[in-house]
């Protein structure tokens, strides 16, 4: 077991760990969220004809025409509908959003540049050659990759997908994830508190982050600090792909998760990533199952998920892995220096093209409340001292925010 390891060498040991799940094909309407599997190949033109992006009139525009122009109508084409009619010159066809352009038409010219004038219209402002036509294959031609394997199935990608009519996709399947919190001061909610309690705000944190990351979430009670009990319970996890515990992850008396993981035959493959908040936190692995041992501290448990959990989830699930870090600018001080890296909570703030971190909260490893409203980790290096306002350093997305 290696021991005070740097956040890189945490992650490159997961990674050796963690295979991407099997595949399952789905009905595309219950697809959100999910990760393709495999390309998905266009197999028809988008849009599949010539249509019209607007209501108004579908003519044959010639360079000569004068202004104003009058044209005879001769045909209506609704949305849905298809014309026979092959337009000549002189000649033009009312046309709604979404309809196909008729033969002979070239353009089409906005209702509101026109007057009618009984069976005809007077063409205020005509139009040239090809205006105002979306062509066929305009947006996705048949054989185009629209959507690659890894990617993770947005609204707007599902909707894409359904132009295409792609009733059916493969993705890879759902990973079930085991939480349990440890720790004799816990209480649950609705109970009420006695002296030297607190309620167990982590399941319920990790729970709704786990969720938010597309997994199938199994709950443990929360067991005290007592081995035996917290060993039955891990054990009652040991069909998950993941578990993921807090709680008694440091050197104290009643720090009991490592040895509980080895009471269930775990392998720990590291203790300590050198890093704060949440330096005790450890891995290890049985069988194809990873356990997650994060600090009890809330945010630092937040920390912890955000730094390791979830780029494990990523890969777990078939999603590519891209560069997470990016630049910053503070936006305020960060009084604290230390040897350690340290990791700050801050909101975003977008200037001038640019992202500046808000790091105006309460850092402390237990105050949850400096999670809510952050969207960022500012990476502040070992050794660096105080962070003054307008410094540049490194970022990474919080949660949702993380680009996909």
């Amino acid at each position: 077991m290696e021991t005070m390891i740097s956040l890189e060498r945490a992650l490159d040991i997961v990674y050796e760990q963690v295979k991407p799940l099997g595949t399952e094909k789905v009905h595309l309407a219950q697809s959100y969220g999910r990760v393709l599997a495999k390309d998905i190949e266009a197999a028809i033109d988008m849009p599949p004809f010539d249509r019209s992006p607007l209501d108004g009139y579908a003519y044959c525009a010639q360079a000569s025409d004068p202004a104003p122009l009058t044209l005879a109508i001769v045909s209506e084409i609704p949305a849905g509908t298809w014309s026979e009619r092959e337009l000549k010159l002189g000649e033009c066809a009312r046309i709604f959003t979404g309809a196909p352009i008729p033969q002979g038409a070239n353009c089409v010219v906005r209702q509101e540049d026109t007057e009618p004038l009984g069976d005809r219209v007077q063409i205020n402002q005509p139009v040239r050659p090809r205006a105002n036509v979306v062509y066929r294959g305009e947006e996705t031609k048949k054989g185009d990759i629209v959507l690659s394997k890894g990617e993770l199935l947005s609204p707007a990608g599902v909707g894409l997908l359904a132009s295409l009519g792609v009733e059916e996709v493969e993705v890879y399947q759902s990973p079930k994830v085991g939480i349990l919190s440890t720790g004799s001061e816990l209480r649950e909610v609705g109970d009420s508190l006695t002296p030297g309690k607190i309620y167990n705000s982590n399941t319920y944190t990790l729970q709704g982050l786990l969720m938010e990351a597309g997994c199938k979430v199994k709950v443990a009670p929360f067991v005290a600090d007592d081995l035996d009990e917290t060993v039955a319970a891990l054990k009652a996890l040991e069909d998950m792909d993941f578990v993921v515990t807090t709680g008694g992850a440091s050197v104290g008396d009643y720090d009991l998760i490592r040895d509980a993981l080895e009471g269930v035959g775990c392998k720990l493959l590291f203790w300590k990533v050198n890093f704060k908040p949440g330096t005790p936190v450890a891995v290890g692995i049985k069988g194809d199952t990873l356990y997650f041992s994060l600090s009890g501290n809330p945010a630092a448990a937040v920390v912890n998920f955000e730094l390791l959990v979830r780029p494990a989830l990523r890969k777990l699930k078939g999603r590519k892995l891209p560069e997470r870090t990016f630049p910053v600018y503070m936006d305020g001080d960060f009084g604290k220096s230390g040897k350690q890296r340290r990791f700050i909570r801050a909101r975003a703030v977008f200037r001038n093209g640019e992202i500046w971190a808000d790091p105006s909260f309460a850092q402390g490893s237990s105050v949850l409340r400096s999670m809510k409203g952050s969207h960022l980790l500012i990476d502040v290096p070992g050794g660096h001292g105080p962070v003054q306002k307008g410094e540049r350093l490194q970022g990474r997305w919080i949660s949702s925010w993380e680009e996909d």
